[in-house]
């Protein structure tokens, strides 16, 4: 609660010499307010303006690399150097991402230089990034969820805000939506395929029960989250280069495409978010190393060979699962796009389903990590 307050005052310091009156009349499109679930700040104009993003990212490249190594490389890299790699990794982001970003800053006059003014913004985020990646590096130790707790926050006072401003009659249609994506995440989150497991090692009637559980969803609505980071990752890069070669016309027509306010944009932001269901859970779930470790011990899943045959076979079963929980990803994200796109909704109103969306996942996501917490205090004193 300390973390998330410290976190909420520092979302309003603005950034030294920002002209706010330069952004309040800037209508709020989808590119926005999906950057304000990560950052919180709508405007991007505070100390907290990137928010968890770059945390987010070097976290998961410095796992996504370490997963592609493999298990042996995983057991002789210490947490330290992980932790060493990941915050080093976060700061090259965090001040590619701050240059990105200062280029479009409004400011007021000042005495100073505006390229001086842009120079202290970049450090003023980098600052802010790393002190969110020092508290919620804090939080995974001390508290729960990780940078998940800032997120949440975020999608709230976004929720909130929304509601808040929207007339009665606007909500009727993005409400309904809203039910119908939560209801299907949480059925895809408790929906349980069993892979059943034959126990060399056990030899009475819980034998039976043993298997491998996969979510209809493997990883859940991880990839949606993560999606966006990428987005504006690919953006940011996008922007540095046009800000080197600013003749560049090819720079400029992918750095306006790749927004949520186009259709290019919305397709790219939905194909990496269907390639990062399936390429995360794959890295989560390894199912080579289940397939390695069942070996190992002497078990085998029912009707099925140990060894390559079992790993063809969870990869098989793992990747129909990531198909038909992507594509549903996509249609359900696509279809409050879509509507923002045509103009139906207006993009905040648009944007309630799949905001609605993230916020089960994550909500899901705590609840049980209260409940594994809850469980393991209620036997600590056999420990």
């Amino acid at each position: 609660m300390l973390i998330l307050a410290i976190y909420m005052a520092g979302r309003s310091i603005l950034l030294y010499c920002v002209d706010p009156a330069a952004y309040q009349l800037d209508e709020l499109d989808a590119q926005n307010i999906m950057a304000s679930m990560i950052s919180g700040d709508r405007y991007q104009y505070t100390v907290f303006a990137l928010g968890v993003m770059p945390y987010i990212m070097s976290s998961l490249l410095t796992w996504l690399f370490v997963g592609i190594m493999g298990s042996d490389y995983k057991s002789r890299i210490s947490p330290r150097k992980m932790s060493q790699a990941t915050l080093a990794l976060m700061m090259v982001i965090a001040s590619v991402s701050a240059l990105s970003r200062a280029g479009d800053l409004v400011f007021k006059e000042s005495f100073l230089d505006a390229r001086v003014l842009r120079v202290i913004a970049v450090v003023e985020m980098v600052a802010g990034a790393a002190v969110i990646y020092g508290m919620a590096n804090f939080n995974k130790e001390r508290g729960i969820g990780g940078q998940m707790p800032i997120i949440l926050v975020n999608i709230v006072d976004n929720l909130a805000l929304t509601i808040q401003k929207s007339a009665p009659e606007q909500l009727k249609r993005p409400a309904v939506l809203c039910l119908i994506m939560v209801i299907i995440i949480l059925a895809m989150e408790n929906v349980i395929i069993r892979i059943p497991v034959q126990r060399v090692s056990i030899h009475n009637d819980y034998a039976k029960e043993s298997y491998i559980p996969l979510k209809s969803d493997p990883i859940g609505v991880m990839s949606i989250m993560f999606a966006i980071s990428f987005l504006m990752m690919l953006r940011f890069l996008v922007r540095l280069f046009w800000y080197i070669f600013e003749d560049s016309q090819m720079l400029q027509f992918l750095y306006d495409r790749l927004e949520l306010t186009n259709a290019a944009g919305v397709g790219v932001y939905l194909g990496i978010v269907f390639v990062l269901n399936i390429f995360f859970s794959f890295i989560m779930i390894s199912p080579g190393e289940i397939a390695e470790n069942l070996q190992k011990g002497g078990d085998s899943i029912v009707n099925v060979y140990a060894g390559k045959k079992t790993k063809r076979y969870l990869r098989k079963k793992l990747l129909l699962l990531d198909i038909f929980s992507g594509l549903v990803f996509c249609l359900m994200m696509g279809t409050s796009l879509t509507l923002a796109l045509r103009g139906e909704l207006s993009s905040e109103l648009a944007l309630l389903p799949s905001r609605a969306m993230i916020l089960t996942g994550i909500t899901l996501s705590l609840c049980r990590e209260l409940k594994a917490y809850w469980k393991f205090d209620s036997y600590s004193f056999f420990v």
